[in-house]
């Protein structure tokens, strides 16, 4: 009796160290895997994909408002009442047109005093010619110098007062109206009536409508290279009357590239913006008044190059980046490291 209880007491044993031990393998293998499941949420999510050779399109949208070519801001002397303004904005005026007529009532004055004081000269100047005739008959030496200078005196002072009242009267006739320089737009009226022209706000702007209109825009330098002068253009215009015109190459400006930031690590070399370039786009339409909002598509085609995914492409701070894959063969087999690969201009390096 009693060696049957003390086998039962055994197997008993036995039985709870195999559940036991059971338990305890269920409980390590369950830990393995929460912790490679937490181990899989904490990492980083990657892809790896095989770059490929093929073309890329560079698209720019260039936008800009429409102007005039060219513009000239006319204004009369400072203190000239204005008298008359004939200029009427959108109005079209021809070259020589008188645009606004001033009151130059001081400077007419002026030119009379000035006038009646070489009337003064003169009378001296016949004076003196008198005295040096009268010193010739009584041979006085003496009296024959002194007429002399006195006439060359008197002469010098009318050749200076003759040109004083030229100038005036030139000054009158400048002053006295504003007129177009070429055949034109008037886009901007200021002068008024009754009031003195400032001389430091313009009395009218006037627009060369033989030039017609342009818009400018800055884009990257590289897809400008291949454009040149005269090259025609596709250009959308907004506003209540959208439509599409053709517009041409006017001009093409360099734009000074400026540093980006300072040289690193006690370099040289700063960093630099991506270069650009200013375009002048002339436009002929003759519905267009300015001020139009306009747009052209600038497109480049570069072909055999090595292209990866945008969301391959990362930022750290001015700089691009991706992470290439190297294979590294040592003594004890191959291993792959992740590069970072920093992007230029020019591509990766």
């Amino acid at each position: 009796m009693e060696v049957q209880l003390a086998s039962k007491t055994i197997s008993g044993r036995k039985r709870r160290i195999r559940i036991f031990f059971g338990l305890f393998v269920l409980l390590l293998v369950a830990l393995t895997l929460f912790s490679n499941t937490l181990k899989a949420l904490t990492l980083p999510k990657v892809a790896v994909t095989t770059p490929e050779r093929g073309e890329l399109n560079h698209t720019f949208q260039g936008m800009g408002i429409v102007k005039w070519r060219e513009t000239a801001a006319l204004s009369g002397a400072a203190g000239g009442k204005v008298e008359k303004v004939h200029a009427k904005e959108g109005k079209t005026v021809k070259k020589g047109a008188v645009l606004v007529v001033y009151n130059q009532r001081t400077l007419q004055r002026q030119i009379e005093d000035e006038e009646t004081q070489l009337s003064q000269l003169m009378l001296t100047l016949k004076e003196h010619q008198n005295s040096y005739k009268e010193a010739s008959i009584s041979d006085d030496e003496k009296t024959i110098v002194k007429a002399k200078n006195d006439m060359k005196r008197t002469q010098i002072d009318i050749d200076v007062q003759r040109r004083k009242v030229q100038r005036l009267q030139e000054d009158l006739q400048e002053n006295s109206t504003l007129i177009a320089p070429f055949d034109g737009i008037v886009t901007k009226v200021n002068a008024v009536e009754g009031l003195e022209s400032k001389g430091e706000e313009s009395d009218v702007i006037i627009a060369n409508s033989k030039l017609g209109f342009e818009f400018e825009f800055t884009a990257p330098a590289t897809l400008i290279d291949d454009l040149e002068k005269g090259a025609r253009l596709n250009v959308r215009l907004g506003g209540s009357n959208a439509r599409q015109v053709e517009g041409s190459i006017e001009d093409i400006k360099d734009i000074e590239q400026q540093p980006l930031s300072e040289p690193e690590n006690g370099g040289n070399t700063p960093a630099y913006t991506t270069p650009m370039k200013q375009l002048v786009i002339a436009i002929e339409d003759k519905e267009l008044k300015g001020g139009e909002p306009a747009e052209t598509q600038l497109t480049k085609t570069v072909n055999d190059l090595i292209l990866v995914p945008n969301e391959a492409i990362h930022k750290e701070g001015d700089k691009s980046y991706v992470l290439g894959v190297e294979e590294r063969n040592g003594p004890l087999g191959n291993s792959f490291v992740v590069k970072k690969n920093l992007y230029y201009d020019h591509g990766f390096e």
